[in-house]
């Protein structure tokens, strides 16, 4: 599957035990928690570079999770 949006960090799980800053993939079809995978789970260096980029993604969604495989930055577009 393929995903075009913003990448984002805002808070998740309010109120849980998985409460945290997290880093989402802000798509046209909705918002999914962007993890890459072989990548950590949480505080993953990697993904913190790519928060405020545009990318097109290669992955599949479990639920509301992005499990990245590819990805590449869109430059020059809004």
């Amino acid at each position: 599957m393929e995903l075009t949006g913003h990448v984002v960090k805002k808070p998740f799980g309010a109120g849980s035990k998985s409460e945290r800053l997290a880093i989402f993939l802000r798509t046209d079809a909705g918002e999914y928690v962007l993890r890459r995978q072989g990548g950590v789970a949480y505080g993953d260096p990697d993904l913190e570079k790519l928060v405020g980029k545009r990318l097109r993604c290669s992955g599949t969604v479990s639920g509301y999770t992005f499990l990245m495989t590819d990805c590449a930055e869109i430059k020059g577009e809004p």
